[in-house]
């Protein structure tokens, strides 16, 4: 242990003999020779005079006026408006708001009593068959329901897709199928 407490302070004490405190100096800074000015090569370019006015980049009514091209017209704001909504964009945010606006809907019409009986009446079905009538059945009375509290014809248009997917949910065709207007017409 002491033999260790004397060589840390010998290292110590003799760290600065060892390694002087400054850098040694950097060797002096001699010039480099300039290189030599770059020439640029001459180009025979000749000049063109300019004898027509380059377009500006929007048109004003005066150049359409005095051109003998056909003239262009631009749309009325409301159609400019109406391409713009039908943007991937514009088609994602109205049927975000056709949802909100759905299940609100949904909350309404699941408290009417009606509904509620249906939707009750569907817990007491013994065979799947039988479930799924009843569940057709409900929302069949649950979509009249949000039907009859919609005011817009969009709305109405989208509870209609929904109740169509929600009915078609329901069948099963491998199971048991249910004939097609195709076939109940050839009987």
């Amino acid at each position: 242990m002491k033999f260790l407490l004397v060589a840390a302070s010998g290292v110590f004490l003799f760290w600065p003999l060892v390694s002087p405190g400054q850098e040694p100096p950097l060797p002096a800074a001699t010039e480099a020779p300039s290189p030599a000015p770059r020439v640029r090569p001459q180009l025979d370019i000749p000049d063109i005079p300019l004898t027509v006015e380059p377009s500006p980049l929007v048109p004003s009514p005066e150049i359409h006026s005095s051109s003998t091209g056909p003239k262009k017209t631009v749309p009325p704001l409301s159609e400019l408006d109406a391409a713009f909504q039908k943007t991937p964009l514009g088609q994602a945010a109205e049927d975000y708001r056709l949802h909100v606006e759905w299940r609100q809907l949904q909350n309404r019409a699941s408290l009417d009593p009606e509904v509620i009986a249906s939707k009750a009446a569907v817990k007491t079905a013994r065979t799947d068959l039988e479930k799924r009538e009843l569940l057709r059945t409900y929302y069949r009375t649950y979509y009249a329901r949000m039907q009859s509290l919609a005011s817009a014809p969009d709305l109405k248009a989208y509870l209609e897709r929904q109740k169509k997917a929600a009915l078609d949910s329901l069948s099963q065709p491998r199971v048991h199928p249910e004939p097609t207007a195709a076939a109940r017409s050839s009987r």
